[in-house]
């Protein structure tokens, strides 16, 4: 296990001076329910589930032989610079047969340093942490290219009066898949990161699997783009035109949502309304777990 704050300072945790005893909230968090009842009525009329925050809780061995009174305080010290009190959120980092999730995570407290004895090595302690969300998430991120275009030559109701020489004419239908199929590998609902790529007139992007749709009601210019991110917390529209970086959550459709991708498969459709009918977009997303 390691934790970088968010100032970048780090710990590493089972590895040199110090040995992990017992981890505590690594695995999925408790659920607490909610029972409603009515008068005069008997049993339950409405019972709601709600997963407890989630608290991380380390218990550690800090070894300080071989060290003289300005080491052992040296040693504490890169201890609680990690351990700071903060408003923002670092991140906690568990790995465990061979793979490594991370979570959002913030000290809860700051390091007490229990008593030492004169003829001991060892002090003990306990690391506290508060996590900014509930799943964990893989540390490498999944991309996909997605892309559709259509274009054709079309002839007018009245059609096209030929001379007797004749005339070469060509019609040409280029297309690519206007779907796909992505996996979400982990438990929970992954958010995504989305990059539209100009020219374009009000794309979207839609989840068939669940039903959702995210569209923006605004065109750019090719060269321009928008990225769209849809993490609890962090949700957000972004516009780049000219190398100017702009909020665009106003253009946000209101039947829209800022949808996840549900475990297992998602089959995703992309889209806009331009006269040639072309989309392009770049998705993003890490699988999230329950458990590290």
């Amino acid at each position: 296990m390691s934790y970088e704050s968010a100032s970048g300072h780090t710990i590493a945790l089972g590895v040199g001076r110090l040995t992990v005893v017992r981890a505590r909230g690594l695995e999925a968090p408790p659920l607490s329910t909610t029972v409603a009842t009515g008068p005069a009525l008997e049993g339950a009329i409405l019972a709601t589930g709600r997963i407890e925050p989630r608290i991380i809780s380390v218990e550690v061995l800090l070894n300080l032989s071989g060290l003289d009174l300005a080491g052992m305080i040296d040693a504490r010290n890169q201890l609680s610079l990690a351990m700071g009190l903060t408003e923002a959120f670092g991140a906690h980092h568990v790995t465990r047969a061979g793979r490594t999730r991370r979570i959002e995570a913030k000290p809860l407290r700051e390091p007490s340093f229990a008593p030492r004895r004169w003829n001991e090595a060892w002090q003990t302690l306990t690391l506290e942490f508060v996590c900014g969300q509930i799943a964990f998430e893989d540390t490498e991120e999944e991309t996909y290219d997605l892309s559709f275009y259509l274009s054709r030559l079309e002839f007018s109701d009245e059609g096209i009066e030929f001379p007797d020489e004749g005339v070469s004419i060509s019609s040409t239908e280029t297309t690519r898949e206007r779907t796909t199929t992505i996996v979400n590998r982990g438990n929970q609902p992954a958010p995504v990161r989305i990059r539209f790529t100009g020219p374009f007139l009000n794309p979207f992007l839609r989840n068939v699997t669940t039903g959702e749709t995210i569209r923006i009601a605004q065109g750019l210019y090719e060269g321009e783009y928008l990225e769209i991110d849809t993490t609890p917390g962090h949700r957000s529209i972004r516009i780049v035109q000219q190398d100017t970086n702009r909020n665009g959550m106003h253009y946000l459709d209101l039947s829209s949502s800022f949808w996840m991708l549900a475990p297992g498969e998602n089959r995703i459709e992309i889209g806009d309304e331009s006269p040639g009918e072309g989309s392009e977009a770049c998705f993003a997303f890490t699988s999230h777990y329950l458990e590290a």
